[in-house]
């Protein structure tokens, strides 16, 4: 088989073919030849294939190698094919490729070294070494397509490696031909050139570095830039600017978390404080004809690459591992290299050692951002906060009082219910300071409850699904009815409790009226005046040393007794409008309906009402006088009061650590307005501030926060916001600026949480499920 008789482009011997053109016409339809027409072409080169592969290569191409190597032959340009120089025509047939390249792509395939090879029918070496200069040719071809166009759907088919350099020809090709990239891939499989045909060029070290690599950042919602501002960090603030990709914008939230890492393992763990786009191109886009254009074009999604999106970072702090391998923090004290990627956050224990949140205690929610809660990879994937419940840092943290305050409807209640379960676990103890075995005991809960609500403690909710089950023990979420909670309900003339909401046990109870004499505060209206107030205490004090009982109504006899305000007037200890203002003040029916009626004093209830590890519940929603509901919920209040702060006081209470829920707090410890209100805000301000040590902690729940009195505010540790409207009210709770404006957009069960001694201020969502009844 004779080499020059081979058709070493198409191998068609059933190809029409073409008188030969000479080759140095200079003409441009001498150059061009005679064209095929496309369909022609077309089937041509798809019967030569066929052929071609159906024909040995040893055959068809080892031999006639063979010959010219022995025996090189020049040829003369006519007798090659007419048809190699027409080769650039079959460029006309791109569109039947068009999943390969874009007719832009396929224009700039013709390079001058293509050229060069397709006009090689003058050159004495084509028919020598044909096979290699044609295969080099297309694989620096597909070279410089790679290197053009990396994103093409070409880069797939094609291979890159380097190049021999190929020996000049003697005439170009116009420049108004080009290649089909089918056509040159079809001739290389042709001629035995596979395109993966490895060259013996030996290969050296780096020659893959600038190849993409997945990326173990490819997570990273951006860069640190220091193109926008400079990097900065004071000890008042910090200036870090990053840069976010285009792909990751729709994720990042005011408030969201992430973490920067060092080159040494340490990470800076920051919030985004500022979002701001700028742009990528100095545009005027306020005008009219742009506004105009966007607006007619409201399908078109902006284009994200036009725009810089930048996040401000605020450092929070730098974790970093110890010697023994334990994740802690530290201030921010350094600041990251530029081109540093930002990190998402995916570790739990990273974000509750960033926020500073304790790892158990507790349970009060999870941690959220924006209304969304935060997901890490971990298992469970939401990040739990927990209250510090243990003496590693000092005394619990509900010995330094809580408080929850929220709009009417924001679920206060349910959120209520959810946390005081948390506190009445079986492994939950308490030690006191003052007690002599030192012993830890279960706390006793004590709930004023207006609305009948908290004696539901003792069912269990039924709607509960094993998924809830499951993933509330997962978290360590105590739920579940408490079978020691009882309702202690005082009996009035005239008011009877139906105790429907709940099958708890219910004991009835009575106010002796000789609690009265060191709180003589219990029977003084809030309009007393100091002299009228003294007066009152000079008239207990002398009728609690009478032999008489000691019965409201027998002090009532006594006091409107003449000979008693003879005695009283004529002696001047008290002035005679001062005695008859106190006798008016004093006498009233509310009272007679409460003091002394046919059930057990409460003074004798003592032992089973402060018992440790029990629920002990004082409804008053049946009690249709606010006085005499006012005047129950005081009883209990300066029981407790009294008796731990007292040396002498009863042991049941005085050993008993006790966490006291007030709902609708503001109105028994509100702003003192005259000498009544100031005595139970400075009785009750002395047992706050004593809490950690006799063991009372206070759990306040209120939609007014700010008419709770400054002294008792003050002492109040962790703050539960809930959605708030009032701007008294927001102010009043005296929270970050930041955080000041997110209030009233709080959806239902979403809450900010403000404890400085527990972590630094958070937004969470509570629990979806109450862990016990609640209709």
């Amino acid at each position: 088989m004779k080499y020059e008789n081979v058709d070493i482009f198409t191998f068609n011997s059933k190809k029409p073919k073409k008188e030969p053109a000479p080759v140095n016409s200079g003409t441009e339809e001498n150059a061009g030849s005679k064209e095929i027409p496309a369909e022609l072409r077309k089937e041509s080169l798809a019967e030569s294939r066929k052929e071609s592969l159906a024909e040995p290569r040893k055959e068809s191409l080892a031999e006639p190698r063979k010959e010219s190597l022995a025996e090189p032959r020049k040829e003369s340009p006519d007798e090659i094919n007419p048809e190699n120089k027409n080769m650039s025509k079959t460029a006309d047939s791109v569109e039947d490729v068009p999943d390969l390249v874009t007719s832009h792509q396929a224009t700039s395939i013709l390079t001058p070294d293509t050229e060069e090879i397709l006009q090689a029918s003058s050159s004495d070496n084509l028919c020598k070494d044909c096979r290699n200069d044609l295969s080099d040719h297309i694989l620096k071809t597909e070279s410089k397509i790679e290197s053009d166009v990396p994103s093409s759907p070409a880069k797939s088919i094609f291979k890159s490696s380097s190049l021999p350099k190929t020996t000049p020809v003697s005439k170009p090709v116009s420049k108004n031909d080009s290649i089909s990239i089918s056509d040159l891939s079809l001739e290389s499989e042709v001629l035995g050139s596979s395109g993966k045909e490895d060259f013996p060029f030996e290969g050296f070290a780096g020659c893959d570095d600038n190849v993409l690599k997945a990326s173990p950042v490819s997570e990273a919602f951006g860069i640190v830039t220091t193109g926008i501002e400079p990097l900065e960090l004071t000890p008042s603030g910090a200036v870090i600017t990053g840069y976010i990709t285009s792909a990751r914008r729709d994720e990042i939230r005011l408030g969201t978390y992430v973490v920067v890492p060092y080159e040494n393992g340490e990470k800076l763990f920051a919030r985004v404080g500022k979002l701001q786009y700028r742009q990528e191109f100095v545009v005027d886009d306020a005008t009219e004809i742009h506004s105009r254009r966007m607006l007619s074009a409201r399908g078109n999604p902006v284009n994200e690459d036009d725009y810089k999106f930048l996040a401000c970072l605020d450092p929070l702090c730098i974790l970093y591992r110890k010697a023994e391998g334990k994740l802690t923090r530290r201030m921010a004290d350094r600041i990251p290299h530029p081109n540093t990627p930002i990190l998402p956050v995916t570790d739990r224990l990273e974000v509750q050692t960033g926020l500073n949140i304790p790892e158990n205690g507790i349970f009060l929610g999870h941690l959220s951002v924006g209304g969304e809660l935060l997901k890490t990879n971990s298992e469970p994937e939401t990040v739990a906060y927990y209250l510090r419940n243990d003496y590693s840092m000092g005394d619990p943290l509900i010995f330094r009082h809580m408080l929850i305050c929220g709009s009417t409807g924001t679920g206060k209640t349910f959120l209520s219910k959810n946390i005081l379960r948390q506190f009445m676990n079986e492994n939950n103890r308490y030690r006191l300071r003052g007690s002599p075995s030192k012993a830890r005991k279960n706390p006793c809960l004590v709930i004023m409850d207006p609305q009948d609500e908290y004696s539901q403690f003792f069912e269990d909710n039924e709607n509960l699904t094993e998924d809830d089950k499951f993933r509330f023990e997962s978290e360590n979420v105590t739920y579940g009815r408490v079978l020691s909670t009882k309702a202690f309900v005082a009996k009035v003339d005239g008011q009877r409790y139906p105790g429907d909401k709940s099958r708890a046990e219910q004991i009835e109870f009575t106010i002796p009226f000789s609690l009265v004499e060191h709180n003589s505060w219990l029977i003084a209206a809030a309009g007393m005046s100091e002299l009228q107030y003294i007066g009152l205490e000079v008239l207990l004090g002398d009728f609690f040393k009478s032999s008489v009982p000691h019965t409201y109504q027998n002090f009532i006899n006594h006091i409107e007794n003449e000979g008693t305000r003879s005695y009283y007037v004529d002696s001047g200890k008290l002035h005679e409008s001062s005695y008859d203002g106190i006798v008016r003040r004093v006498r009233s029916h509310f009272f007679s309906k409460v003091f002394d009626r046919d059930a057990t004093s409460i003074t004798d209830l003592v032992d089973k009402i402060f018992k440790p590890g029990q629920i002990s519940v004082f409804p008053t929603e049946y009690i249709s006088a606010p006085r005499i509901r006012d005047l129950i919920v005081l009883t209990i209040m300066s029981l407790i009061v009294d008796n731990k702060l007292s040396t002498t006081g009863k042991e049941a209470i005085k050993e008993t650590p006790i966490i006291l829920a007030l709902d609708e707090a503001h109105r028994y410890l509100s702003n003192a307005n005259g000498e009544h209100s100031r005595l139970i805000i400075s009785r009750f301000a002395d047992a706050a501030r004593q809490g950690r040590k006799e063991g009372l902690g206070l759990f306040l729940i209120t939609q007014d926060p700010q008419d709770i009195d400054d002294t008792v505010f003050k002492q109040i540790n962790t703050k539960l916001i809930l959605n708030l409207n009032n701007d008294a009210a927001i102010t009043s709770l005296k929270v970050p600026k930041e955080y000041e404006r997110r209030i009233p957009y709080l959806k239902k069960g979403q809450m900010i949480i403000h404890s400085p001694d527990n972590s630094d201020i958070v937004e969470i969502i509570g629990l979806s499920n109450c862990v016990v009844r609640h209709r």
